[in-house]
């Protein structure tokens, strides 16, 4: 095939989220040129015009955006669906971000929830309508720009008014943030305000980039995105714009999951006895054999564990069970290479059949179904 120079114009963070999917296309003849986005205007500039590739892959940066367009070749955003005039974009479905982080909140038992992002992103916009699309109006508090956003480093200074907000909230309170930057500047924000996380204040962010939320203490729960799935898209949208088939509005990647770690837990949850039997579950999900056994573990009888848990969270403890189980189920299948009857053993289903019954029913397809389009979504397929 005729080579293709390919310009990708993007800070450092998103060029290790998007390189595992542009690197199959490197074999196919593609032809990769990665420059820093926030490399001075004028050099930048120049370096494109001296290479003159084929198309530009960039972030949204007011001012160098339009300049981009000026070269004269095709102009591709990623991750952004900011409307710019003569640029193409593809990105992950902000909204539906926003309403996987709701969803997550509310199944932890947390019944009050907050919003903090930042005030000048089209992105962070787009979660918070989608969060507010499940749960309703909620407090929000919007950040300002901070330069050193534009570098790979983490470092903040404390933020006063952000503690003094959080200390106002009520309690327990569920708190989506746009970011993950954000989500770990929350949690630091909560232990000056003394709020323990996650009994006082739960939070989830979305990216998943484990540079910081496995660095977050607690570590932080984080929505997962298809990094490689958006990077082929931008290839096979180049492919299009090249054949005269441009798309037609910007192109949408849906999230993957939510990455549930310690900032948020079913510990939000105000009866004591269904926080307890929570926990227990968690650890003791693969040996669980019924509600009874589970009941007798807490010190209660099955009607009372039955009357607490409808109250507290909606769902009986049977339920509970199953939701936890079918979750441990679809996290090793998209992550892990396990066979499904081990996979099963690990999530506490009698047999490999039980497994497959129970997670039809709930998820609508049968494990290995889920696992192969999980795998696609993700964009572990041979581009073509």
């Amino acid at each position: 095939m005729t080579s293709h120079r390919i310009a990708v114009v993007q800070s450092s963070v998103n060029v290790r989220r998007l390189t595992p999917g542009l690197a199959p296309f490197a074999e196919m003849g593609y032809d990769f040129w990665i420059i820093d986005l926030y490399r001075q205007r004028d050099l930048l500039l120049a370096s494109l015009k001296e290479w003159k590739p084929s198309a530009i892959v960039t972030e949204w940066l007011p001012g160098l955006t339009e300049a981009l367009v000026e070269l004269g070749c095709p102009v591709i955003l990623v991750p952004s669906d900011e409307p710019v005039a003569g640029v193409f974009s593809v990105d992950i479905d902000d909204i539906a971000i926003g309403r996987l982080a709701a969803e997550h909140l509310i199944a932890r038992g947390y019944r009050e929830f907050a919003f903090v992002g930042r005030g000048d992103a089209h992105y962070a916009k787009q979660r918070f309508e989608g969060f507010q699309s499940v749960v309703g109006p909620v407090r929000a508090y919007w950040e300002e720009f901070r330069d050193w956003r534009a570098y790979d480093e983490y470092w903040r200074d404390p933020d006063e008014d952000m503690v003094g907000w959080l200390a106002d909230l009520p309690r327990p309170i569920g708190i989506f943030t746009a970011h993950d930057p954000t989500g770990r500047h929350v949690l630091e924000a909560a232990a000056q305000a003394r709020l323990e996380v996650p009994f006082a204040v739960g939070v989830i962010s979305a990216n998943d980039d484990e540079t910081v939320c496995e660095m977050a203490r607690p570590a932080l729960s984080s929505i997962r995105m298809p990094w490689r799935s958006l990077a082929a898209e931008v290839v096979w949208s180049l492919e299009k714009i090249w054949s005269g088939k441009p798309p037609r509005g910007p192109i949408l990647v849906q999230p993957l999951e939510v990455v549930a770690r310690g900032s948020s837990s079913y510990e939000a949850v105000s009866d004591l006895i269904v926080r307890r039997a929570m926990q227990y579950l968690v650890e003791q999900v693969s040996t669980l054999l019924s509600v009874e056994e589970w009941a007798a573990k807490i010190g209660v009888s099955r009607r009372v564990l039955e009357r607490r848990f409808v109250n507290a969270l909606g769902r009986t403890p049977l339920a509970m069970i199953q939701h936890e189980r079918i979750e441990r189920a679809k996290n090793l299948l998209s992550t892990t290479d396990l066979p499904v009857s081990t996979i099963a053993e690990r999530c506490g289903f009698q047999s490999n059949e039980r497994l497959s019954v129970n997670f039809k029913d709930i998820v609508g397809v049968p494990p290995s179904s889920y696992r192969t389009k999980s795998r696609e979504k993700s964009g572990q397929r041979i581009p073509r």
